[in-house]
């Protein structure tokens, strides 16, 4: 068995590029990483919780059965991930997939999904070729803090309904969260 040596140590670190950002090797050949740099390289950023999402759900729910709505309710977290999702009884299939891609496209955004409906609506057809993302009103950030913490996405109704809807549950949130 070969005993690491603090040569051998350095020349690890130094191919894998680890010396360049600021660790170090040391005399007991462990790796030792600055508090500065440790700052720099690791972010610590707020992200809607499953509970904060089913309770999204929740009064998604209560809200489109007050307008009598059969809809389908996506919650992601920041980086557009599905991480809550229901259909209701009657909401037609469809509504599955592009509830959770409104979501998807609204994280992915940081900005309603709307947005590329617009750009598209305004002459500039090639925006709906961009990866990942669907052009259409629904999808909306959850923001709180000024940090996006996750995207809603609304599918069943109208777009202007499912947008209405979507930004309903996002200020919801953001005021209940902000109080």
């Amino acid at each position: 068995m070969l005993k690491p040596n603090r040569l051998s140590t350095r020349l690890l670190l130094g191919s894998l590029g680890l010396l360049s950002l600021g660790m170090k090797a040391q005399s007991s050949d462990k790796i030792k990483i600055s508090t500065t740099m440790e700052n720099r390289i690791i972010n610590r950023v707020p992200e809607i919780s499953l509970a904060a999402a089913r309770e999204l759900l929740n009064k998604g729910l209560e809200i489109a059965q007050a307008k009598n709505l059969n809809i389908s309710l996506a919650v992601s977290d920041r980086s557009g991930a599905l991480l809550a999702f229901i259909r209701m009884d009657n909401a037609s299939l469809v509504t599955i997939d592009v509830a959770i891609q409104k979501a998807r496209t609204a994280a992915f955004l940081k900005a309603p999904s709307q947005l590329f409906e617009n750009f598209i609506n305004n002459g500039q057809p090639a925006m709906a070729t961009t990866p990942g993302i669907l052009p259409l009103q629904g999808g909306v950030p959850i923001i709180i803090n000024n940090e996006m913490i996750g995207a809603v996405g609304v599918s069943g109704s109208s777009g202007e309904n499912d947008n209405a809807m979507a930004v309903e549950l996002a200020e919801y949130w953001a005021e209940i969260k902000t109080k």
